[in-house]
């Protein structure tokens, strides 16, 4: 093992608990704030996407359980495009190319952005890797999974379920913002 695998072991098994209520503040707002790159160089601003429950996933090709996780998400968001909630994947690779092979090679088609190490996974000084933040429709952190583990991922799912009832009340996405999400994809 190398020493970044060891240390990622070592964040990942730092307790839930390890972020106060503040922090979740401070992350919401570097997540809010950040303009990250889709694959295509393409920028979004997660703050532009307030009103909608979202999803953000760090992982890195060589990361095993992201690499399983990538699959289950790809089908979430299949299933919840149109539902007002989305799923962004961040790639930390250290280059561009191994996160655009992989994600071609799985035919995964779920959004996708690269931010290298030092992008907003350093801004966030992630615990775990995987790493997956749940913002509620008001860009609050809801939510943060810091593995791939199938326990890990159905809490991470009834989260998002939940959040997505809870936020009938919002504005419907509507056919061009669908239209949007699918032009992401590609």
């Amino acid at each position: 093992m190398n020493g970044r695998t060891i240390a990622l072991l070592a964040l990942a098994a730092m307790p839930a608990a390890a972020l106060g209520s503040a922090s979740q503040s401070d992350h919401a707002a570097v997540l809010a704030e950040y303009e990250l790159e889709r694959m295509n160089g393409e920028t979004l601003t997660i703050g532009d996407l307030r009103g909608e429950v979202v999803v953000v996933n760090f992982w890195a090709s060589w990361c095993k359980p992201c690499r399983k996780e990538l699959g289950e998400f790809d089908e979430w968001q299949r299933n919840l495009a149109g539902k007002g909630a989305r799923i962004l994947a961040v790639s930390v690779d250290t280059k561009k190319s191994h996160a655009e092979r992989f994600l071609r090679d799985n035919r995964l088609t779920l959004p996708a952005f690269f931010d290298g190490t030092d992008g907003l996974a350093g801004a966030l000084d992630l615990p775990s890797l995987p790493c997956t933040y749940v913002l509620d429709a008001n860009g609050d952190v809801a939510y943060i999974a810091r593995s791939g583990s199938t326990a890990e991922l159905a809490k991470l799912r009834t989260t998002i379920d939940d959040l997505v009832r809870s936020n009938k009340s919002a504005m419907p996405v509507t056919a061009g913002a669908v239209s949007e999400t699918r032009k992401e994809t590609e």
